[in-house]
């Protein structure tokens, strides 16, 4: 059987992709840790099928994934943990998925890469080098350098998404960040600026990037909000106060006029996005 989509994390933003497709009628090949980690809101859907595999302990694909599949969206990644655990997560796994691609008649590969592959700066647009600081950063950039090795086979679109937040999203800096407020906890930060970005802005350009005729790179972000700001947004909505957030020197500001000319990104308002999100943070 072919399948349309493969969806390599069924969690935060690689739910409200699953639900979009299936809406349009469209089918959908899951990857998920384990049975007892289906959502939900996927029981009773037709055109879904499910595959389990750990991506961060060497899986094997083709003992899991099905022959035929058109689009892939490699959504999966870990923010934290152990470091030959994350390499696994996010280079390993994305060097096995574009070895399994070749052989399952794919003809578009969209990698979820970071912001934060560019280290720091301001008005960062797709043409600024990357220069990542951290092991997480580090892995995501590596990953990108494997994927020019398999331009010539099918279609790939980066998409460099900053601080990504939202219902589901249970890693990364904003979710760090709205941790140690709920929990009173001390509040330190490597940024003074940054752009977060709310996952539900991001599901209609990563459907579209399926319709670009080529290979591109585009950042997905939100607009620049100091650090301390969005702690005092989530804090509000959370209802806690928080301990002053010693932030860094450090800007990691994206520039996102691509994806809004090419892949009609439209932004929600943060201080929106945040009620949205962390309503019922626990």
């Amino acid at each position: 059987m072919e399948f349309d989509n493969l969806i390599t994390s069924p969690f935060g933003l690689g739910e409200k992709l699953i639900l979009e497709l299936l809406k349009k009628g469209e089918s959908v090949f899951a990857v998920f840790p384990t049975p007892k980690d289906v959502p939900m809101s996927f029981l009773g859907k037709k055109n879904i099928k499910y595959g389990f595999s750990k991506l961060d302990q060497d899986p094997i694909f083709e003992k899991i994934l099905p022959k035929r599949v058109k689009h892939v969206f490699h959504i999966f990644e870990l923010y934290s943990g152990k470091f030959p655990r994350v390499f696994k997560a996010n280079t390993l796994a994305t060097l096995l998925l574009l070895e399994w691609s070749r052989n399952a008649g794919v003809e578009s590969f969209i990698y979820l890469s970071s912001g934060e592959v560019y280290g720091d700066g301001t008005d960062l647009d797709e043409s600024k080098s990357c220069n990542p600081h951290g092991f997480y950063a580090t892995t995501k950039y590596h990953a990108e350098m494997l994927l020019r090795f398999y331009q010539r086979l099918f279609r790939i679109n980066t998409v460099r998404i900053f601080f990504p937040f939202g219902k589901g999203v249970e890693q990364g800096y904003v979710y760090e960040l709205a941790k140690a407020i709920k929990c009173g906890d001390k509040l330190n930060g490597r940024y003074d600026r940054i752009t977060p970005t709310f996952v539900d802005d991001v599901v209609m350009p990563l459907l579209r990037t399926r319709e670009q005729l080529d290979s591109n790179i585009f950042n997905v972000c939100g607009s620049v909000v100091k650090a301390d700001g969005l702690a005092e947004e989530i804090a509000r909505i959370v209802q806690k106060s928080h301990k002053e957030l010693e932030t860094g020197r450090h800007c990691l500001v994206g520039n996102n006029t691509l994806v809004r000319e090419k892949l009609g990104y439209i932004e929600t308002a943060l201080n929106k996005a945040i009620d949205i999100s962390f309503e019922a943070f626990e």
